[in-house]
């Protein structure tokens, strides 16, 4: 499991969403939360099937972002792993780093992801990626999943 979440994230790092997007089961989801003090409730920032992941994916190529302009770095540690016969349940505590173009680097956003995996066919698929965010405030608005 430690390989396939760090697998997931290199993906992003290297930009391969069509790799990134292998990783997810079809009924797969895709969710971006955070909290804050003032909410008792989690916000949801974006909440995606896999089939509008692939779509939001596809629409980056008709737009500019500037976020293409940097290189993205993610350092994680699977903090727990727990696996029921076919299910599992991998909790992994992530920062982001952005390089731009000017070599400059700084810390994009911090949290965890909190994923839940199915055992389908001898291969472990992602049917829940909920990316809990600590940071509030991302310096650049990304198109792309963190």
């Amino acid at each position: 499991m430690t390989r396939l979440v760090h697998r997931s994230a290199r993906s992003l790092d290297d930009h391969d969403f069509d790799g990134y997007l292998e990783f997810f089961d079809n009924d797969g989801e895709y969710i971006i939360t955070a909290k804050t003090p003032e909410l008792s409730e989690p916000m949801v920032w974006m909440k995606q099937t896999r089939d509008e992941l692939v779509e939001r994916i596809q629409a980056m190529n008709e737009h500019e972002w500037e976020v293409a302009l940097v290189e993205q770095t993610r350092i994680l540690s699977v903090d727990t792993i727990e696996i029921k016969e076919t299910d599992a349940e991998v909790s992994t505590s992530f920062a982001v780093y952005h390089t731009d173009q000017a070599g400059v680097t700084m810390c994009y956003a911090v949290g965890r992801y909190e994923d839940q995996w199915h055992l389908r066919s001898d291969k472990w698929l992602l049917c829940r990626r909920e990316v809990v965010l600590k940071t509030r405030q991302l310096h650049i608005l990304s198109p792309l999943p963190i």
